[in-house]
C-alpha cells in the first residue's frame, strides 16, 4: 500500500464547550504542547478533537455533559490539512439534544464518514485499565482498533452482540429446546471464530511492534508479551466442538447466560512472564500502555490510515531519561502529536523546541 499522506489538525474552534465560552487555536506544527495548570481546559481541547472524529467523548457518553454551564449547546470546528495542502473543515453543532455534523458545509450522517478524513488515538490516565482493568477493556481496545482498520467490522460486532442477546434470552426461557440451542450455539461459534481470528492476528502484530519498540528505544531486560486467550477453545469443526460442551450446556441453562463466545475472551499482558496487572509497577504499567498505543499507531500508518495522537498528561510519571527515550519513539511516528502538560517549561517543552514544535500556554 502506498505511504499515507500525513494529516495534521491545523485549527480548532470551540464555543460553549466545557469550560470554554469561545476559544480559537491555530495548530501549525507536527508537535503541539498545551501547557497550563489544572482547570485551564487542556483535556477539554483534546476531548473536542476526539469528539470531532468519533462523535463521542473519551470522558462521557452524554454530549449534554460537554455543554458549558448555563448554555443550551456547543459548537466545535476542526480544520484538517494533509501534506498536499488539501484542507477540510469539520463542524459539529449540538443543541436541544440534536446534533448537526458537516464537512466542508456538507451534512454528514455518521462518524464512519469522518474516519475517511483522519483518525485519532488518545492516551489518558484511564487507559491504564488496559493493564489494570478487567478483560472487557482489553477486548474493547482490540475491537476499536479493528474498527479503525476496517469500519465494516463494526457491523459484524453488532451482529455478534445480537446473537449473544438472542441466545441469552433463549436460556432464560423455561423450555429446554435442544434443536434451537444447537442452532443458536452454531451461530455464536461461527461469529466467535471470526472475531477470535481477527483479534489473535492483531494481537500478534501488536506484540511484534511492542517488542521492537522496547528493543530500539527502551533497551530494558524486562520483556513485554501479549497473547490472545480464548475462554473456550473453539476448534475448526462445529460438530466436534458441540459434542464436547455437555458440562457447559448444563451450566448455561442453570445460570441462564452464555458461557462460551468471544465476549468472554482476554489478552494476557505479561512483563517478564508475570502478569503485569499484579506485578508491574505503575511506571511499568504506563510504559506498557504507551508502547501499545505507539504500536497501534504504527500498524494504522502501515495500513494507510491517517492518525493523530493525543497524549493527555501521560509523561509526568516517567523520569527525564526514560521520558526522552519515549519521546524519540513518539517522534518516529508519522503522526501529529498533541501533548498536554501542567508543567511549564519542563523537559517536554525543551524536547519539542528543536523539532518544529509549538507550545500553547493556557490560563484560567
Amino acid at each position: 500500500m502506498d505511504k499515507q499522506k500525513q494529516i495534521q489538525i491545523s485549527s480548532v474552534e470551540l464555543k460553549h464547550f466545557r469550560c470554554f465560552q469561545h476559544l480559537k487555536l491555530d495548530l501549525q506544527a507536527p508537535y503541539i504542547l498545551l501547557e497550563g495548570a489544572n482547570g485551564t481546559g487542556k483535556t477539554s481541547i483534546l476531548e473536542a478533537l476526539y469528539y470531532a472524529c468519533y462523535l463521542r467523548s473519551f470522558r462521557t457518553y452524554s454530549p449534554r455533559e460537554l455543554v458549558a454551564f448555563d448554555t443550551n449547546g456547543f459548537f466545535v470546528k476542526v480544520g484538517v490539512q494533509s501534506t498536499d495542502a488539501v484542507r477540510h473543515d469539520i463542524q459539529i453543532g449540538f443543541s436541544k439534544n440534536k446534533r448537526l455534523v458537516k464537512v466542508d458545509q456538507k451534512p454528514v450522517a455518521s462518524y464512519k464518514e469522518l474516519m475517511s478524513y483522519y483518525r485519532i488515538i488518545s492516551l489518558t490516565e484511564d487507559d491504564l485499565a488496559l493493564v489494570q482493568g478487567s478483560p472487557q477493556f482489553r477486548r474493547l481496545f482490540i475491537d476499536q482498533m479493528l474498527l479503525l482498520l476496517d469500519p465494516a467490522y463494526g457491523k459484524f460486532l453488532k451482529e455478534y452482540r445480537q446473537i449473544v442477546d438472542q441466545r441469552n434470552a433463549f436460556l432464560h426461557r423455561p423450555s429446554n429446546n435442544q434443536e434451537m440451542y444447537k442452532v443458536l450455539t452454531q451461530q455464536l461459534w461461527s461469529h466467535s471464530r471470526h472475531i477470535e481470528m481477527k483479534r489473535t492476528e492483531l494481537t500478534a502484530q501488536l506484540a511484534e511492534k511492542v517488542g521492537f519498540l522496547r528493543e530500539r528505544f527502551i533497551k530494558k531486560e524486562l520483556e513485554i508479551t501479549l497473547q490472545y486467550r480464548a475462554k473456550q477453545q473453539l476448534g475448526v469443526d462445529f460438530e466436534q466442538f458441540y459434542d464436547g460442551i455437555g458440562a457447559i450446556q448444563e451450566q448455561e441453562f442453570r445460570y441462564k447466560r452464555s458461557l462460551i463466545g468471544a465476549h468472554l475472551d482476554d489478552i494476557n499482558v505479561k512483563l517478564s512472564d508475570r502478569q503485569s496487572r499484579l506485578y508491574a509497577s505503575r511506571g511499568q504499567q504506563k510504559l506498557i500502555v504507551l508502547l501499545l498505543k505507539v504500536a497501534q499507531l504504527q500498524i494504522l500508518s502501515q495500513m494507510g490510515c491517517p492518525t493523530i495522537f493525543l497524549l493527555d498528561d501521560f509523561m509526568a510519571d516517567f523520569d527525564e531519561k526514560h521520558a526522552q527515550e519515549l519521546i524519540l519513539a513518539l517522534k518516529s511516528l508519522d503522526s501529529q502529536l498533541i501533548f498536554t502538560s501542567p508543567v511549564q517549561g519542563g523537559f517536554l517543552s525543551q524536547s519539542l523546541k528543536g523539532c518544529a514544535g509549538q507550545t500553547i500556554k493556557l490560563t484560567h
